[in-house]
């Protein structure tokens, strides 16, 4: 894409119609630039990607990208001015303040998508033509008629709940050494996440049976292990039939509760292991192609290139029989005139619009809308709201592909063509739902560069700039920004045909060298009442604690770690291979990190509140020696959000060190900073806080009253959850919540902490962010999961391992002697352990 002169040009033009222009690098203020052939003075600072206005646009007139509108001009705009919302002028003032002062105003405000539609006036009705028999193939692994082919054939040990994280991670820990991808066998992957590990039936049951049945019967696994536990509302039986249905065959199902159980899963996996070594792969059509089409970090030049090179070769692959998985239903909407402009019928037209819809109303039940889905990094990068995101999303459709029909989410891609998957624009959730449905490869495009994988679906990443291909070239499979230097989009759809046709025969992608993938199925919700009001919490205790220093002496030397937090899901797997390098290379310090599924892809407002006073208080946990803020790069809770909320807490950022994926060229060379700032940083002296421990209990002990006494004669605070069986047990008047979820209490005493949710990594999460040194687990029959580094001390039968005392044992010295390290329980933190954060009643993916 050049100018007459054979240069590159300052901007370009979605569409020949449009009043707004991208900006292809950073402008100056005051640079010239040639509009309709007249020289114009830029009155600001235009970052790459951003929008200037190139033809007057009167106050009240629409704003065009693609031809579509995207905002509403606030005032009159001469060609030249650099357009804005309110948002994008908050972000770059935030960002970028040696830019952007008081000056900067925003000239135009966004299309109210709540109750607008903009709907083709002529929809063309028709459906896909497989009309091209050329004879290519890839060598695929044929599961008949009912799977089809798959591009790769592992073993996937699946755990059922949040609850079975540990023993799935524990057991493929154990078989990975010993059964590596070899001989036609691609290895043994955990599939974990965070749905179904509390005590009542969750609203997402049956979407979460028909994913979970629906990665057993995916192409790409060759066998499949379900591993549950014994108090999950979701059962085997359920799970099993749904998956026979679809086909999938050599899937076994285990109910383990601790590690020590172990035993038959490791040995039937190990043999599961040996039979798929040595499958042989065999011509496929291109019609066994299941493509799922996705995109993270996008950018302005998102629909410019990489989307619509995608659309391109995937056209191709429809013409050739195969089938596409277009999904994320709040990052269509906006752009309905050129999603609808072709599809099958009046019926999928209308059933697009009806998922549209009740995402709508499912994120307006939670004060939401789908603005936000715009992250920080899309608005920083120049996609100002979420029409236009859409609308460059929407080009994953090429113009001449029609919609065949629609799936809900997690449900089979049952015949060829080209269909829509309802699901949330979080990534990884709505990867998810695409491999429930078949799809086995992903085609994800990315302007900032995400690193996103699948356990046993090969992602291509395909970058919108050559500037961002070069720098994550580590990491990222395909350049479309060769077409802002002058490649068709002809030339560049046919390159990643041929890429995705060799990734399909066995050709590793840049995520399967690097071994970094994540699971993520869509959380369950919360349906609250429409006047339903967010809490207050006080903060007081219900009972005071004394006023005893001792026991804060005493503690000033115990155990502290090292702490690398992701800010964001993405990042979350990259901490844990940084943290487990570190400690086998034997760092002075343990390191812990932290994985989780907040800070990208979810609702604002409480539930973005919860999640940052999360990670605050894990960043300064009085056990936290020292701690590295790790961004993925294009989440809306960046580094520099975290530095303001920071400061905003009252804590120096400065007493942090601050990492980037994106930013610092990839998984590779961020580790490596990320390494030498854990060895070369000094520890920060232990905060003066409360000293509090947290309680949890399934049959809580008749001495708990007692007990909590005890600890507050000593000067120790207690916190409980706010639906924990125990507190109906404490001899107090009343007993109502005095925190917020990781609200960190002023004064030790007696407290309770508001949680949404009965999952007890949730709970655990909590108490550690609010601040406990301990926690204390009165267990029905199993050892619950520990914490990731806050020891965890276990009340039961004397008749089961991993428990560190019984009911009728004195506790409180057991307590204190854990508190100051000198006893370490039985069952130890481990990088297995989960690490849950509550979304609060109001948090919904988007």
């Amino acid at each position: 894409m050049t100018d007459d002169n054979g240069a590159s040009p300052k901007y370009l033009l979605p569409s020949s119609g449009d009043n707004a222009a991208i900006a292809t690098r950073r402008l100056e203020r005051g640079e010239i630039v040639t509009i309709d052939g007249e020289a114009v003075r830029l009155r600001e600072v235009v970052l790459q990607g951003h929008r200037i206005c190139v033809r007057p646009i009167a106050r009240d007139e629409a704003i065009l990208s693609w031809g579509l509108p995207f905002g509403t001009a606030l005032e009159d705009i001469r060609p030249g001015d650099y357009l804005c919302n309110a948002k994008a002028r908050d972000v770059l003032r935030y960002r970028n303040p040696e830019d952007y002062g008081p000056s900067l105003r925003a000239n135009f405000e966004d299309r109210d998508t709540v109750v607008e539609r903009i709907l083709p006036e002529a929809p063309e009705f028709g459906t896909n033509v497989a009309d091209i028999q050329d004879g290519i193939t890839f060598e695929g692994f044929d599961r008949g008629a009912a799977r089809g082919w798959g591009t790769r054939n592992y073993l996937a040990v699946i755990g059922v709940t949040s609850r079975s994280r540990s023993v799935v991670l524990e057991a493929v820990r154990r078989l990975q050494p010993d059964h590596p991808a070899i001989d036609g066998f691609d290895g043994v992957v955990p599939i974990i996440h965070t749905e179904g590990g509390g005590s009542e039936t969750a609203s997402d049951h049956e979407r979460l049976l028909r994913t979970l049945a629906g990665f057993a019967a995916n192409p790409n696994v060759g066998a499949a292990l379900f591993v549950n536990d014994s108090r999950s509302q979701l059962l085997n039986d359920e799970i099993q039939a749904l998956a026979a249905r679809r086909g999938a065959r050599n899937v076994f199902y285990y109910t383990v509760d601790c590690v020590s159980q172990l035993g038959p899963v490791v040995a039937k996996a190990a043999a599961l292991a040996a039979e798929l070594t040595g499958t042989r792969r065999r011509p496929a059509p291109l019609s066994g192609l299941r493509l799922g089409l996705q995109c993270g970090g996008s950018d302005a030049f998102s629909g410019v290139t990489a989307n619509q090179v995608l659309g391109k070769a995937v056209h191709s692959v429809i013409r050739r029989g195969g089938t596409a998985n277009l999904a994320e239903t709040d990052e269509l909407i906006g752009a309905e005139q050129h999603v609808l402009q072709r599809v099958a019928g009046q019926g999928v037209f209308n059933s697009f619009l009806e998922m549209q819809q009740r995402f709508k109303d499912y994120a307006a039940a939670h004060g939401q809308t789908a603005e936000g889905n715009v992250s920080g990094g899309n608005l920083y990068r120049g996609l100002y709201n979420i029409t236009l995101k859409s609308i460059g999303a929407a080009r994953k459709k090429d113009p001449a592909t029609y919609i065949d029909y629609t799936i809900e989410y997690g449900a089979p891609m049952d015949r060829p063509g080209y269909c829509f998957m309802d699901s949330p624009g979080n990534d990884l959730e709505s990867i998810a739902g695409q491999v429930a449905a078949g799809a086995n490869l992903i085609l994800f495009t990315t302007g900032n560069g995400s690193i996103t994988n699948f356990p046993f679906v090969p992602t291509l990443k395909i970058v919108t700039t050559r500037e961002r291909f070069r720098l994550l070239e580590t990491d990222m499979d395909f350049d479309a920004g060769l077409v802002l230097e002058g490649e068709t989009m002809e030339a560049a759809g046919q390159r990643l045909f041929d890429l995705m046709v060799s990734t399909a025969a066995g050709v590793r992608s840049k995520g399967e060298r690097t071994g970094q993938y994540q699971t993520q199925i869509w959380r369950s919700a919360f349906y609250p009442k429409p006047d339903l009001q967010e809490p207050h919490f006080d903060g007081q205790p219900l009972l005071p604690a004394a006023n005893d220093t001792r026991i804060r002496n005493r503690l000033a030397e115990a155990p502290r770690v090292s702490l690398i937090l992701p800010t964001s899901l993405c990042s979350g797997q990259v901490a844990e291979q940084i943290a487990g390098r570190l400690n086998e290379a034997g760092s002075q310090d343990r390191v812990v990190a932290v994985p989780h599924t907040e800070g990208c892809g979810v609702s604002g407002g409480n539930s973005e509140r919860l999640f940052r006073d999360t990670m605050i208080g894990y960043a300064t946990h009085p056990l936290i020696a020292r701690c590295v803020f790790l961004e993925h790069g294009c989440e809306k809770t960046h580094n520099d959000y975290f530095r303001a909320a920071l400061r905003d807490s009252g804590v120096d950022d400065a007493g942090f060190e601050w990492a980037s994926i994106q930013l610092e060229g990839g998984i590779n060379a961020v580790g490596r900073h990320v390494e030498a700032a854990i060895l070369d940083t000094p520890a920060r002296a232990v905060p003066d806080r409360p000293v509090l421990i947290g309680i949890a209990s399934e049959r809580p002990s008749g001495k708990v009253d007692g007990l909590v006494r005890e600890l507050l004669a000593a000067g120790i605070g207690v916190v409980f959850a706010d639906k924990d069986p125990a507190i109906k047990l404490l001899e107090i008047p009343q007993a109502w919540p005095t925190l917020a979820y990781a609200q960190r209490p002023e004064r030790a005493g007696l407290h309770i902490m508001d949680c949404s949710s009965t999952d007890w990594l949730e709970i655990a999460t909590g108490l550690g962010a609010a601040g406990c040194r301990c926690l204390l687990v009165f267990a029905e029959s199993h050892p619950r999961q520990p914490h990731r580094f806050i020891p965890t001390l276990q009340i039961g039968p004397a008749n089961q391992s991993g428990f560190d005392l019984q009911p009728n044992e004195p506790l409180l010295p057991r307590l204190l002697a854990t508190l100051a390290g000198d006893y370490r329980p039985k069952v130890q933190p481990a990088p297995n352990v989960g690490f849950q954060i509550s979304r609060g009643r109001f948090g919904v993916s988007l």
